[in-house]
Order: structure tokens, then C-alpha cells, then sequence
């Protein structure tokens, strides 16, 4: 019995390309944004849904992305389990190499809530950045790497099962 297998499509042995020339597995990352925004697939109708690259969350790229979270941080988690919360997340955040990640990374924490996120600030033993910093880019953090083309923009862009009527993506 063969010890490991690879797909041949993804990574395998019949890969010709230099393995995606050691570049992470995942895009868009943190330091290039594989996706063309200035191309997209035609949407189509499979089944009885529009299939498209433009959301369908009505929330998505606006500040009640946030809220659930919020709910739970503040209304149902008690100080104790913070604390845990605050320890199990820098403990994670100190790990990562690059500033720039724990920076946009802390902007988002900085959403749900100012004393997650400086809680969690206060806890990283190396700190290449200020919190005044991540309070600074926490400012539109709810559309952080996001395609304004691909955000929702008008009622119809509801996920109800019909073919667009109009054109999808925004201009």
C-alpha cells in the first residue's frame, strides 16, 4: 500500500509548473491578490441559483458584519471567559512572522470590540506597532481586502434562485 498520494491536478507528480513555485496554496493572501478585479466570469444559472463571484450576504463589507460577535463577546461571555479568550488569541497572534498580519488581523478585533483588541495587543510579548496604529487601520477594516466590484449593492442582489436582470458586478 502506497505510503502517501498526491492528486495529479493539485501538487501531484504530473505538476510541470514548479509547483506553484513554492507561493502559498491560497488566494487572495496577505501580500498578493491572485484574482484579477478588473475580470470576472459571466454569471450563470445552475440549478435554481445565481452563481457568481459577487456576494449574496447582505451583510458583508458593512459594520453589522460585526455585530453577532459583538453579542457574544460583550452580552455573553463572562470575564473569565475573556480572559481565556484574550490568552488563547495572543498566544496564536504571537506566532505569526509578519506585523502587517497582526496589525489587520488586531483592526479586525478592534470591530467587535476596542477592549478585545487592546487586551489582546497588550498580551503579544514583541510589538513592532503602536495601538494607535491598529486603531488607524481599523477604519474601514469591514472592507479590508475586498472588491467593491464583487460587494452587495442593490435589493437584487439577493441569492433567491432567478437569473440576474441586470448586470451583476459594479462598475
Amino acid at each position: 500500500m502506497a505510503s502517501s498520494y498526491a492528486s495529479l491536478n493539485f501538487d501531484g507528480q504530473m505538476r510541470v509548473d514548479a509547483n506553484h513555485a513554492g507561493n502559498p496554496q491560497y488566494a487572495p493572501n496577505s501580500f498578493v491578490n491572485k484574482f484579477r478585479p478588473d475580470t470576472a466570469e459571466a454569471p450563470y444559472q445552475l440549478a435554481d441559483s445565481t452563481v457568481s463571484r459577487k456576494s449574496h450576504f447582505w451583510h458583508e463589507g458593512s459594520l453589522s458584519e460585526y455585530e453577532q460577535t459583538r453579542a457574544l463577546y460583550e452580552e455573553v461571555m463572562n470575564d473569565k471567559a475573556r480572559e481565556h479568550l484574550h490568552s488563547n488569541t495572543a498566544s496564536a497572534l504571537k506566532k505569526v512572522d509578519y506585523p502587517v498580519i497582526q496589525m489587520k488581523y488586531l483592526a479586525q478585533l478592534f470591530k467587535v470590540s476596542h477592549e478585545y483588541a487592546k487586551a489582546v495587543y497588550d498580551l503579544l510579548p514583541e510589538k513592532s506597532f503602536s495601538f494607535d496604529e491598529v486603531e488607524e487601520i481599523s477604519r474601514g477594516a469591514e472592507k479590508m481586502d475586498k472588491e467593491d466590484k464583487f460587494c452587495p449593492s442593490a435589493k437584487t442582489d439577493k441569492l433567491v434562485g432567478k437569473c440576474p436582470s441586470q448586470k451583476v458586478y459594479n462598475a
